[in-house]
């Protein structure tokens, strides 16, 4: 009886898509029970204070008639708009969660399909499909009110249309389309994933000098594959024009106003920057916190973190000829007195704050240039693995499960299963790739280039950033398991 399911063109995938979706909306239906944070009344899933950011340009479109938003792009309140417009706002907001939860099963099983075209193994499905099925590290986000979610399953449905279109000669210009539409998607859901748009005209291109594809359907790919992102931002960019009078491709402001953070909190963000230290006060045990003047375990309601927390100053390795302990420590001092002292005037408090701006910016620049190794390799070394490692964040249920054993084990599987092997495969796919077939660069490419944007470039590594570079991982580790001798496993 399975045989036939699993042989039948449809029931095959309704199979899969099944178990999928039983075994994610299982953990789905617990995380509901035990999310804290709502930023809107009677709203289920859970919120970390970006979700107002998309909302709220939503409901002013839907008052006005106008969708003013600086700081996001239109690809995940475009959803919202959708269901806003057919029902009231804590429904559409579940809707859309749950939406992201049955896209994100389908996605398993696409992934499958993914493994098995990249390897040529019916035995890769089985891998990439049970192993992405049972992390908790994107199934998360589908109970969150942000594109993480989505942006995984677009990056899984991306590399799908695009595999498509190397087998379905008939139909390679609308897959190249498809995938070019995917990819579009994710940049209006992120605009930091622009650079995937690299990817695959990079292999195209790499196929081109290993004499596997002639110029003329270089171009022609590339073309089509650009085609709906150019069209997309173009229309995205006349509307940025006619609103701000300037040409923004993508986003008006990376970041949101400073009025939004704490003072010279853009000034810390810089110092801490510059040994690899996380500057995002949410999250526990982040130096910033130190800096900011907080308590151990002092977290800004509703926000719990179930982590020891042990904050203090700057480690002794970056202190330069300009500053030490003692003068950093002062610097917080005069920041903690700026917050909580309520007997100091106005002018004072300026002149503290201009203190604090000016001695940060001399601290930082003496960092980079008294302690370039510190800089350049010791702070990036730090943020790598913290973006892969999951050091903070809510990938492992760090702020839902008091119980410390069971977030071990989530760490586990996501080291045993995915990282230590997908680190592994991605070198086995590089060699492959240069050696004689391209397309194994596709998940090197992608793990490349999301490290070198939220590592390198922004000094940002938040771990729900590589939420949408998962499958990528995903199938690196699925490269590793096909290749190892013991288990048999064809590729």
């Amino acid at each position: 009886m399975l045989k036939k399911i699993l042989a039948h063109r449809w029931l095959a995938p309704l199979f899969w898509i099944t178990i999928a979706l039983v075994v994610k909306g299982t953990f789905f239906g617990w995380y509901l029970t035990k999310t804290y944070y709502h930023d809107v009344p009677g709203f289920l899933g859970q919120s970390n204070g970006d979700m107002v950011t998309y909302v709220t340009p939503v409901e002013h479109l839907l008052i006005t008639g106008s969708f003013d938003t600086g700081e996001r792009m239109p690809g995940y309140p475009l959803v919202y708009y959708v269901l806003r417009r057919l029902m009231d706002q804590a429904d559409a907001c579940n809707t859309l969660i749950f939406l992201q939860l049955i896209v994100s099963a389908i996605s398993v099983y696409v992934l499958g399909l993914c493994a098995q075209r990249l390897f040529k193994s019916e035995r890769a499905f089985y891998w990439a499909y049970f192993i992405y099925l049972f992390s908790t590290f994107v199934s998360i986000f589908d109970a969150y009110f942000l594109t993480e979610s989505f942006a995984a399953s677009a990056s899984i449905f991306f590399v799908h249309a695009w595999l498509r279109s190397e087998d379905k000669q008939a139909l390679r210009w609308l897959a190249l389309l498809a995938a070019g539409g995917w990819v579009t998607w994710s940049i209006f859901l992120k605009p930091a994933h622009a650079p995937m748009l690299a990817i695959l005209p990079g292999i195209w291109g790499l196929q081109w000098l290993k004499g596997q594809l002639k110029f003329g359907r270089v171009v022609q790919y590339t073309t089509l594959f650009l085609l709906p992102f150019v069209v997309a931002d173009g229309v995205w960019t006349l509307r940025n024009y006619r609103h701000y009078h300037q040409v923004i491709p993508l986003l008006k402001n990376p970041w949101y106003p400073a009025s939004v953070w704490p003072t010279n909190y853009f000034d810390m963000m810089d110092f801490y920057k510059t040994y690899g230290e996380d500057y995002s006060f949410w999250f526990p045990n982040t130096g910033v916190r130190w800096m900011l003047g907080w308590k151990n375990d002092a977290f800004v309601p509703p926000l719990r973190w179930y982590v020891k927390e042990n904050l203090g100053p700057p480690p002794d390795y970056i202190y330069t000829s300009r500053f030490n302990k003692d003068s950093i420590t002062h610097l917080r001092n005069l920041y903690y007195e700026t917050a909580n002292n309520p007997n100091l005037d106005s002018t004072r408090r300026k002149a503290y704050h201009a203190e604090i701006h000016q001695k940060l910016g001399e601290y930082t620049k003496s960092v980079q240039e008294e302690k370039p190794f510190v800089y350049y390799v010791r702070a990036l070394s730090r943020y790598t693995f913290t973006f892969f490692n999951g050091t903070w964040g809510y990938n492992f249920l760090d702020d839902i499960i008091p119980a410390q054993w069971p977030r071990w084990l989530l760490r586990l599987y996501h080291y045993v299963f995915i990282l230590l092997p997908g680190v592994v495969g991605l070198v086995l796919m590089l060699i492959r790739g240069f050696r004689k077939e391209p397309r194994m660069l596709a998940a090197p490419l992608a793990i490349l280039m999301c490290t070198v944007v939220f590592v390198v470039v922004l000094r940002h590594p938040e771990t729900r950033y590589l939420v949408p570079f998962y499958p990528f991982l995903v199938l690196s580790a699925v490269c590793t398991f096909l290749s190892v001798p013991m288990l048999k496993f064809a590729r």
